[in-house]
């Protein structure tokens, strides 16, 4: 791992959170948003601040993956590296058992904007910290699950910042996860490589200044690139358009780059081979 701290990743959590309370109609969103506003939170500095450009991408992601829970009817589902995202709060309501995962001080910034905004963490709502590289850590968060009910595993805005070495350690977490208790990893974190190179030279610097490394070497080639690592470490993968199902729902409009992107997006539904 080199000893990188994954606590510089955890600001970009307040981008799509940012995005989705100021441009989408995503449940508690602009709600959360507001707590994060009375607080002082702010943005990094560099192209981020322009995060409106972006919410078209964290609105579709957000909604394909939640309609995907919702399709396979999912009982109970693990949140990777969950951060601000309000999905939890509209599930767990509902009788999902919901888990987020996130680092220590990500968890204890969400107990508290989730505190502030409904009065309490909601009861079937489980924050654990835990990274999701640490097998140890990340089983500790499976306690609340009930044997013989599925899991929905979801990771939504993580694997870009992993390396592959790091994004081979969850797929082996999230396979033992997934093979103790059934159930699907769901993840729009198919990132490409030709995605990244459209970046300006002054988004990359400010991102290697934010994050203390650079995300070049991180990114698949292409979709079959994508297929063959999560088929390495033991998954079947299905696959499908990004907004599928979703295009009517997405309130944040697009330019002409972010179009581009979405249409070229597919959602990875990922089940243990063995």
């Amino acid at each position: 791992m080199g000893g990188y701290d994954f606590r510089r990743v955890s600001v970009t959590a307040l981008i799509p959170a940012f995005a989705r309370g100021e441009y989408t109609t995503i449940p508690w969103s602009r709600e959360m948003l507001a707590v994060l506003r009375e607080r002082g939170a702010t943005l990094p500095e560099g192209p981020w601040r322009e995060y409106g450009a972006f919410a078209s991408i964290f609105d579709a992601r957000f909604r394909a993956v939640t309609r995907l829970v919702e399709e396979k009817a999912a009982t109970q589902v693990l949140e990777l590296a969950a951060g601000l995202s309000p999905r939890g709060a509209e599930l767990a309501p509902r009788g999902i058992v919901y888990v987020e995962a996130d680092l220590a001080e990500s968890i204890m910034l969400k107990r508290e904007v989730l505190t502030a905004m409904l009065g309490s963490v909601p009861k079937n709502l489980h924050l654990c910290a835990a990274s999701a590289i640490d097998r140890e850590q990340l089983l500790s968060c499976c306690v609340p699950f009930a044997a013989g009910h599925p899991v929905a595993v979801t990771a939504e805005g993580l694997l870009r910042y992993l390396t592959f070495e790091e994004k081979a350690m969850v797929a082996a977490n999230v396979h033992e996860i997934l093979q103790r208790y059934g159930g699907w990893w769901i993840t729009p974190d198919i990132h490409l490589r030709h995605w990244a190179q459209r970046q300006t030279p002054t988004h990359r610097q400010a991102e290697l200044k934010t994050l203390g490394r650079s995300l070049d070497a991180n990114y698949f080639e292409d979709f079959d690139h994508a297929r063959q690592f999560f088929e390495r470490w033991g998954f079947t993968v299905d696959s499908r358009p990004l907004l599928q199902g979703i295009q009517d729902q997405i309130a944040a409009r697009p330019n002409q780059e972010q179009a581009a992107m979405l249409n070229d997006s597919r959602l990875f539904i990922l089940t243990p081979a063995s």
